[in-house]
């Protein structure tokens, strides 16, 4: 299966001329929201009824059947701070006590509350060199849980958290069920059927995308894992393929078009696999199918050094263990070069990678995470990136409002007009009103690859076009660019400014010449150097996040201009290495 994907990538990637257009899903959905929030509601409060319990009595499971192996690696230090009686996430720390489970309802955020509840912390335990006392630690900590959380609450048991928590369990089995005390083995395993028998009926809860596929894992997990449950097995499994035909495109990316989703992805499918084959049933072959198309796309935005392209939302160092994951997956196709249901397009030219966003938005329900950046880059020679977008922010980092900043056209590579973005970036954190298509045209030229995108995000608000044409040399050493304005009604974009912005790797140092062009060094040793015809390059400070609370200081190129509200307006530009 690998080797035919490739062929087929292959085709598509070296065909001398190939188009494409992208439809962003623009639909509100709004009364299906409201109707299943409504409904959601009415189910909630007979949750909350004490007749309720009885629906959660069942058999009483006497063992697991499994565990298996988690993937994803944790983290050590996290791990280690735990033994030191502080649990931290993302900035915030909370001491551990017997009373912590019952202090984090009010004190802690929303995120940190989920992040404790579904037990992720459970896999930085598993990574401390001294398991006896990490077996200590989770035991303690889940016998406090089982005090607060055994009984049903809206928040606890919120269908995605339970389903994460669920899944952390079984996969760390070893930490929390190796206690010679029967009476609260015996808890543990009861509290499992329990919450897997609420996660039965709340599983369609959840917004949709990946905490779909979380509620469908830890169905199908629970039904492999724990004796009689073949019911939930094949309940999870259905809902875990339907949920992956919806949210796993054609090209292996997710319809979030962040790739951090599809690692998470992949890890969850892991889990499925190795558990059918741990507790020896038959694997269904569509799981691995799947993995063989997910891996080529994790694969198409990640540069040389390994480090992701700040598309979609997904962070430099992509998270979750990347590398550790692709290797579990066994799934072995190269990376795609023309991703056509994604949007994201790569140019390889030698050492050289282009790595291009050429998508619309993702549907309004899975842009949270997603920046206006339609059409902008990311640039890399060998382990070293030169242009790059900014990245995104945490909220709880040092600079809180880097998190917003982080998802405008302006933090990106690509050009801005009148300092608006591209796509509207709404109060609720969703992407709103603007691109809602793209058209790509890709070139296999004699000497050269080209790219054309075009994307209608500024066309209600200024009736123009953005299109923009970039040209890699077969050497790998020269990037040509041509950005172009242009429409039926250019008078609305009289006056407007006009941005052309090129961000750059903090390992690249950057100087403006007396002639105009502006010289870029790596720590590596290379020179290039970029000119524009017709216009003024500055150089001003800007900012990269190599990962969510880590910003760095960086530098960005600038190109400014005007419309005259009369012609098209055409910004030509071009990076060339310069041999030493």
């Amino acid at each position: 299966m690998p080797a035919a994907v490739d062929k087929i990538a292959g085709f598509v990637s070296a065909a001398p001329l190939s188009r494409s257009t992208l439809r962003r899903d623009v639909r509100g959905h709004v009364l299906k929201r409201t109707v299943h929030a409504f409904f959601r509601s009415i189910r909630e409060w007979g949750y909350g009824l004490n007749l309720y319990e009885f629906r959660l009595k069942g058999r009483h499971p006497l063992q697991l059947l499994g565990s298996p192996d988690d993937p994803a690696p944790g983290n050590a230090t996290l791990g280690s701070a735990i033994f030191g009686g502080d649990m931290l996430f993302e900035g915030e720390s909370h001491t551990l006590h017997e009373g912590f489970w019952n202090d984090i309802r009010t004190k802690a955020t929303p995120s940190f509350f989920r992040y404790a509840h579904s037990f992720h912390w459970l896999q930085d335990l598993a990574q401390v060199g001294d398991q006896v006392k990490a077996r200590d630690a989770a035991e303690t900590m889940l016998g406090w849980w089982l005090v607060e959380g055994d009984l049903w609450s809206p928040k606890v048991w919120e269908a995605e958290t339970l389903a994460r928590r669920f899944i952390n369990w079984g996969a760390h089995a070893p930490l929390i069920l190796s206690s010679d005390d029967l009476v609260y083995r015996s808890k543990v395993l009861h509290s499992m059927a329990r919450q897997l028998r609420h996660l039965a009926r709340c599983h369609d809860d959840v917004s949709e995308g990946l905490p779909q596929l979380y509620v469908a894992t830890a169905l199908t997990l629970g039904g492999l894992l724990l004796p009689g449950g073949a019911t939930w097995q094949t309940k999870g499994l259905k809902l875990l393929e339907r949920s992956c035909k919806g949210f796993i495109l054609p090209d292996g990316g997710p319809a979030s078009r962040n790739a951090a989703d599809a690692i998470r992805g992949m890890q969850l499918l892991i889990l499925v696999r190795n558990t059918f084959v741990e507790v020896n049933a038959d694997l269904p072959p569509w799981i691995q199918v799947t993995l063989d198309r997910i891996a080529p796309f994790v694969r198409t935005v990640r540069h040389n050094d390994g480090s992701f392209a700040h598309i979609g939302g997904v962070s430099a160092e992509g998270g979750h263990g990347t590398d550790a994951i692709l290797a579990a997956s066994e799934a072995k196709g190269k990376a795609i070069e023309n991703a056509l249901h994604t949007g994201v397009q790569r140019l390889v030219a030698e050492n050289t990678c282009l790595i291009v966003d050429a998508g619309t938005p993702p549907a309004r329900g899975l842009s949270s995470k997603a920046s206006a950046a339609t059409a902008s880059f990311e640039l890399s020679v060998g382990q070293e990136r030169l242009v790059v977008n900014m990245g995104p922010a945490s909220r709880r980092g040092p600079l809180p409002e880097l998190a917003d900043m982080s998802r405008m056209t302006a933090a990106n590579s690509t050009l801005v007009v009148g300092d608006t973005n591209s796509s509207q970036l709404r109060d609720d954190k969703l992407i709103g009103a603007g691109v809602t298509e793209t058209q790509t045209t890709r070139e296999t030229l004699e000497h050269s690859q080209a790219l054309k995108v075009i994307h209608n995000g500024y066309e209600r608000r200024f009736g123009i076009l953005h299109e923009r044409t970039l040209e890699l040399d077969n050497t790998g050493d020269r990037l040509k660019g041509k950005d172009r304005l242009s429409g039926k009604k250019m008078k609305k974009l009289a006056g407007q400014s006009i941005a052309l912005r090129f961000h750059l790797h903090p390992g690249v140092e950057a100087f403006k010449a007396p002639d105009g062009r502006i010289s870029l060094e790596t720590k590596g040793g290379q020179t290039w150097i970029f000119d524009i015809e017709g216009a003024e390059a500055e150089v001003e400070d800007s900012l990269y996040l190599p990962q969510r609370d880590e910003p760095l200081a960086s530098k960005q190129i600038i190109v400014t201009t005007k419309s005259d509200g009369v012609s098209a307006t055409e910004l030509v530009w071009s990076l060339s290495a310069i041999s030493v």
